[in-house]
């Protein structure tokens, strides 16, 4: 008797910001930058993720922090609002994990000027703002040889991040151990390295997500379906890599051998399905950034069978220096591959069609 495909046990899943049972681990990167956060004198102490939405950012950072927050002298607070008072948040957070809140109260430090606690008797430090706060509570945790890591997701240039950056280049030179993971897309990560006054943030390591294995995505469709490689070979490359796609076409085919319970991937209807998922969840929100010009300009490329920088050039009438810009742009936003010379493509599974649909 064959497998028995039921909806409850899906193993892949739609949600974001979530490490999925179904999860393609992107060992070497994960690798570096939690070998980096551990050596005596790091590199560097803040890292940034970045690249088109969808590509797996945030689980990325879950994963890392996930890890960290395994080891006993790491402590990991993830800032859920990067637009609030991040410095508040961060204590906040802090004070919230009782074997932390304890090291407080036995240093006798009065955090009640935030609402912390209650007013220690002759307490040995008494704070009158959120930044007494926060420099008390770093003091403390370095004195019991503790590492922070804060992580922000989908971060974007705003007054409360340059204050976090401010506060974070006095607690690098007061030799605290705090470091901070943080996504973005990648105009956003720019946005905050172009202000070379936010010297914390100018100094960040950026890494910039690529396509996930089609090896390793084959795989996880073999093992899952039990199917034969030529049909999960089949299968990964329409996920061209990209990570939502990945869990995507995993979780329309697992449902639709719900209802099925045969495995021939091309007579189960799930194509239109794919793509309508792939422009609710996510393309019309990249197709919403995009400005009139670089629209005109993909839109061109979606109606072109021969994709060279000679015939987009020719068809928009546009100068080698008009059109580097705007590839340049688009590679950036994560739309378009520009890694063979002289030519582009989508990066993005079935994104021509949808632009054609436009």
């Amino acid at each position: 008797m064959g497998k028995i495909y039921k909806e409850e046990d899906n193993p892949y899943t739609l949600q974001f910001s979530y490490i999925p049972p179904q999860y393609i681990s992107r060992m070497s990167l994960t690798d570096d930058i939690i070998n980096d956060l551990k050596k005596a004198v790091p590199a560097f102490r803040c890292h940034f993720l970045t690249g088109v939405r969808g590509c797996g950012k945030t689980v990325l950072m879950a994963e890392i922090s996930e890890i960290l927050s395994g080891e006993k002298d790491w402590i990991t607070v993830d800032i859920e609002n990067p637009e609030g008072n991040i410095i508040e948040l961060l204590a906040r957070g802090l004070y919230r994990k009782p074997h932390i809140r304890n090291m407080f109260v036995e240093a006798k430090l009065d955090f009640s000027v935030m609402g912390l606690g209650v007013s220690v008797e002759k307490a040995k430090l008494i704070a009158s703002n959120e930044l007494d706060v926060l420099d008390m509570m770093l003091s403390t945790l370095k004195k019991h040889n503790k590492k922070l890591l804060v992580t922000i997701d989908e971060v974007t240039y705003c007054e409360e991040i340059a204050e976090f950056s401010h506060a974070l280049s006095s607690y690098a030179r007061a030799k605290y151990d705090i470091f901070v993971l943080m996504t973005g897309l990648k105009s956003n990560i720019k946005a905050l390295k172009n202000d070379k006054s936010l010297t914390f943030l100018y100094r960040a390591k950026e890494h910039e997500l690529e396509p996930l294995s089609l090896v390793s995505i084959m795989s996880s469709y073999v093992k899952v379906f039990d199917i034969d490689r030529k049909k999960a070979e089949t299968m990964a490359k329409k996920t061209r890599g990209y990570s939502f796609a990945f869990q995507l076409l995993g979780y329309l085919y697992w449902n639709a051998l719900c209802e099925n319970q045969f495995d021939d991937i091309n007579s189960l209807g799930i194509e239109l399905d794919y793509e309508s998922y792939l422009a609710e969840f996510v393309y019309d929100k990249i197709w919403s950034e995009l400005s009139p010009k670089e629209k005109t300009i993909v839109k061109t490329i979606a109606s072109l069978e021969e994709k060279s920088s000679a015939a987009i050039k020719d068809k928009l009438s546009m100068d080698e220096s008009n059109y580097s810009v705007y590839r340049k742009r688009l590679i950036d936003k994560g739309v378009l591959d520009g890694s063979e010379y002289g030519f582009v493509e989508f990066k993005l599974p079935a994104f021509d069609n949808y632009v054609l649909m436009q």
